[in-house]
């Protein structure tokens, strides 16, 4: 039976109710809390996602406003990250000290396989008081598709999808860790997006390729 939005919406209340249960109530009674129906909200209408090529414009341009949180385990995390992160296990989050690991005045970028994971891990950084928290879309998993083997688009395709193949085939050897960005000047040849913080459009269609 199609599950409808009512009772995902449902499911959802009760997940962010065991969250919130288990969460470090020392961590969060210095900080403002939000409330369940406010990131129901925010979750249902994809305002905490932010497309992959927006973080690697940040990562080419050596942006000094955003932080990301590798939150998959150790042995995920040997094999491939993100240039220029933050680890913490997922299962380590509610028991570390964030305040000295994170910069609350960031923006801060959760990584993990997929969706799912970096969703829980979303809500339990909201209920502590950090305000700017993204997730990552689709994960590490779709990062890797996105700049290791980008889909080439065919001939009739808009401008702008052949403008993000470019981009995303320039930065592959960056964002695979293969090669680092060296010359300034590059970095100006492509033009960064509108950034993420204040756009909020509900996405179409949502990824989740793991954990």
């Amino acid at each position: 039976m199609k599950l409808t939005l009512k009772y995902a919406g449902f499911a959802l209340l009760v997940l962010l109710g065991i969250i919130i249960a288990f969460a470090p109530v020392d961590k969060m009674a210095d900080r403002n809390t939000v409330s369940a129906e406010t990131l129901i909200e925010e979750l249902h209408n994809k305002q905490v996602y932010i497309q992959p090529d927006q973080l690697a414009h940040w990562i080419i341009n050596d942006d000094p406003g955003y932080q990301i949180l590798d939150i998959r385990n150790t042995e995920d995390y040997s094999q491939y990250h993100i240039p220029g992160n933050v680890h913490l296990p997922f299962e380590k989050l509610a028991k570390e000290k964030l305040e000295g690991l994170l910069n609350p005045y960031k923006i801060t970028v959760l990584a993990s396989n997929g969706n799912s994971k970096a969703a829980q891990a979303w809500v339990l950084l909201r209920q502590m008081g950090f305000e700017n928290v993204y997730i990552l879309r689709g994960g590490v998993n779709y990062w890797v598709d996105v700049f290791n083997s980008p889909q080439k688009p065919d001939a009739t395709a808009a401008n702008d999808e052949i403008f993000r193949y470019q981009f995303r085939k320039s930065a592959g050897d960056v964002m695979m860790g293969k090669q680092v960005v060296e010359q300034p000047q590059e970095k100006a040849e492509v033009e960064a997006p509108e950034p993420i913080k204040r756009i909020r459009r509900p996405q179409k269609k949502s990824f989740d390729e793991g954990c």
